[in-house]
Parts: C-alpha cells; sequence; structure tokens
C-alpha cells in the first residue's frame, strides 16, 4: 500500500470511529506499529489528527481528506478511466471539470483537442490547463483548501451563466443501489450545478468508493449517461445501462440505454 493510500484510510477510519488506537490501525491496514506512529505524527503536524491516549482522533471529522491523499490512490487506474473517457471528448465543446482526483488526469486529453472550452473548479485542473490553448474559465468562489477546489453561492452563480456540452464528474461514494453522494457540501452543490446546465453526464468512480454513503445526495447513477469504473457495476445499479468495450483492460464504460 503506498504511503498517500494509508494516510486516506486512517483518516477514513478515525472519521468512521471518532477514535482509534495505534493497534486497531495497524491491524485494520495489516502494517507494522511503528509505521502507524509515522504516519499519525505525519497527519498531526498537516493538522488532519490529533494524537490522544496511544491512538488518534480526527482533528476536525467534517474535514475533506485532503486532496494530495487522493491523487495518489488508485493513480493507475484514474488514468486509465481518463483515457477511456477521452473518447467521449469532441473538438469545438464546452466541457465542465469537476475538481475530484480521478477527473484531472482528463487534462492532457483537453489540451490536445481544437476549440475547446473547459469550465472548472478545481484549482489542480486549472493550473495543468493554464499553458495550454484551451479556453479556460474557472469557477472562483471560495477556495476549500484541502481538495483544491472553489466552492459556495459565487461559484455556483458561475456555472449557471454556462451550458455545457458533457460533464465529467467524481464523487466520494457510490452505493451498491447507485446513489452518488460526498461528504462536501459545496462541492456537491456545485457539481449539482454543473449537471442542471451540461447535456451529457459522466460519472467516474473507482472501486475504493463503491459501497459507501456520504452526508450529501446527488444524484444517483440512473440521472447521468455514462459510467467509467474499474469495477463491474452491481446489479442493481447496472440495470438502465448497456456496457461498451474499451481498449483499456480492467476499465468499465458504461452507456445509458
Amino acid at each position: 500500500m503506498f504511503k498517500t493510500e494509508r494516510h486516506e484510510k486512517i483518516i477514513e477510519l478515525l472519521k468512521e470511529k471518532n477514535f482509534a488506537s495505534v493497534q486497531d490501525i495497524a491491524s485494520q491496514l495489516f502494517v507494522s506499529l511503528p509505521t502507524v506512529r509515522r504516519d499519525l505524527t505525519y497527519l498531526e503536524e498537516c493538522g488532519y489528527v490529533k494524537r490522544s491516549h496511544g491512538g488518534a482522533m480526527p482533528a476536525d471529522k467534517s474535514t475533506d481528506i485532503p486532496l494530495p491523499f487522493r491523487s495518489g490512490t488508485k493513480s493507475r487506474e484514474k488514468s486509465k478511466m481518463c483515457r477511456v473517457a477521452a473518447t467521449l471528448l469532441r473538438s469545438g465543446t464546452v466541457v465542465f471539470t469537476d475538481a475530484s482526483s480521478t477527473v484531472s488526469h482528463l487534462s492532457s486529453y483537453l489540451e490536445e483537442l481544437e476549440d475547446v472550452t473547459v469550465v472548472t473548479n478545481g484549482l489542480s485542473m486549472a493550473e495543468r490547463l493554464s499553458r495550454s490553448p484551451v479556453k479556460l474559465y474557472v469557477t472562483g468562489g471560495r477556495l476549500l483548501r484541502s481538495s483544491h477546489a472553489f466552492g459556495g453561492r459565487k461559484a455556483c452563480e458561475f456555472i449557471s451563466d454556462f451550458n455545457a456540452h458533457i460533464m465529467f464528474f467524481s464523487s466520494s461514494s457510490l452505493s451498491e443501489s447507485g446513489s452518488i453522494t460526498d461528504y462536501s457540501e459545496e462541492e456537491t452543490d456545485l457539481r449539482a450545478q454543473m449537471l442542471k446546465h451540461s447535456r451529457t453526464h459522466v460519472f467516474m468512480c473507482d472501486s475504493c468508493k463503491l459501497g459507501k454513503i456520504s452526508a450529501f445526495n446527488l444524484c444517483t447513477v440512473a440521472e447521468t449517461d455514462y459510467v467509467i469504473t474499474d469495477f463491474p457495476l452491481p446489479d442493481s445499479a447496472s440495470a438502465p445501462f448497456r456496457l461498451l468495450p474499451t481498449e483499456e483492460s480492467g476499465i468499465y464504460l458504461y452507456e445509458k440505454i
């Protein structure tokens, strides 16, 4: 397990249990006690956890999992998903992208298109496209530092000025029944605006998010047009879709019937 993935899992565990001992964390992650202690020291220095009584608790249960941790998790799978997503891109289109670590891998494919307009609330996506010929719009609004995303009323108002041909987005959780949810209220509100003002919706999700439910409801997979995953969708969620072939092994592309 990579260090960034381990850090993310520790934060998730602490947010779920509110407190976990070093022994509990080591058992859950199958790592040594010294490794857990080093991880907790680092996470405490970053302000994400508080050490207490031989274990740790989250510094703030509402704190989002930091983007640098999410970016290092399943990066190979996310890159492959974006290669598949790129087959849906066309020149001369207006594209919405959210600030997720998954969708950020799409930037290199957007750079290759002619006469494309990208509207994003993602700071990382904006930085990646800043030197490209892409016509780039960034929402502005309040910067959510842990996720490198802009959100809030100003960001949502900015999105309402556009009509996009296609939207690419991810989220923190996908239930077995197909509900798409997230732990960030601001990013959920922003994605809802993007859904409202775009024609085609592409949801991208890795297997770490399956079977989870977060606080804020966004939509269901049945309300999207394409779903791209690194796992087969449960039968309860895949009913409205047909599975299309891809050139990427282990990646599934579902199209709304």
